[in-house]
């Protein structure tokens, strides 16, 4: 599953609250939902988007309120020890510090034997299939086999190369706030995702209505291609 929990800023801006309090409840609300999954669902894969590139282009001030709440969120979650932790997007693009804490809470995590839950941090779609072209490439040229006519590159192989090589694809893309796009996430991997859209803002997001989402999408018929 991968979800967009869209909404935070808004639904602080409705209670007349600072934006900062909205991403401080999305994150208790993803903490209680990573929770079901975990326990309730079967879910393996959780895939959260929390900062696309455009995000960090925001005022300072906010970006500089917002990743710290970000890394702790993360750090406890690491501490927790329920979850293995991934992550999708340049994780170069944030502060050094911020993003040495990151890596290291995946590090620390890597032994756990529960779900795998990835952060997009820093992430765009477009970008991550530009970074598995390159890391293609260079696979290529280390191991002598060039792209050439003779050596054609198919999806299979291109799919090693994404920030989620290894990992199943999303079964189901859930996002929050009333858009009804993707917004460029994980373009390649949603080929074939069942999409669902809710109204409500991500805080408002209960397990209610994480249930109703996984009963909508049981309901469907799914297909490939048309």
């Amino acid at each position: 599953m991968a979800v967009i929990p869209d909404g935070n800023r808004r639904w602080a801006e409705d209670k007349g609250l600072p934006s900062l309090e909205g991403h401080r409840r999305g994150c208790e609300r993803t903490l209680e939902l990573l929770d079901r999954c975990r326990t309730d669902t079967g879910i393996e894969v959780v895939t959260l988007w929390t900062t696309s590139v455009e995000n960090l282009r925001r005022p300072r001030v906010e970006v500089n309120q917002g990743l710290p709440v970000i890394a702790a969120f993360v750090g406890h979650l690491a501490s927790l020890g329920q979850w293995r932790i991934g992550f999708l997007g340049n994780l170069d693009l944030l502060p050094p510090p911020v993003t040495e804490e990151l890596r290291d809470y995946a590090h620390r995590s890597s032994t756990v034997r529960g779900p795998l839950v990835n952060f997009a941090i820093a992430y765009s779609g477009q970008e991550e299939i530009i970074r598995a072209v390159r890391r293609l490439l260079e696979s290529r040229t280390a191991d002598g086999n060039p792209l050439s006519e003779g050596a054609p590159v198919d999806a299979v192989e291109l799919a090693r190369h994404l920030d989620t090589a290894g990992q199943p694809d999303p079964d189901l893309v859930i996002r929050t706030s009333g858009e009804t796009r993707l917004s460029g996430f994980m373009p390649w991997q949603t080929l074939h995702s069942e999409l669902y859209f809710s109204p409500l803002l991500w805080p408002d997001f209960d397990e209610s209505a994480l249930a109703e989402a996984l009963e909508d999408y049981r309901s469907r018929r799914q297909r490939r291609g048309l």
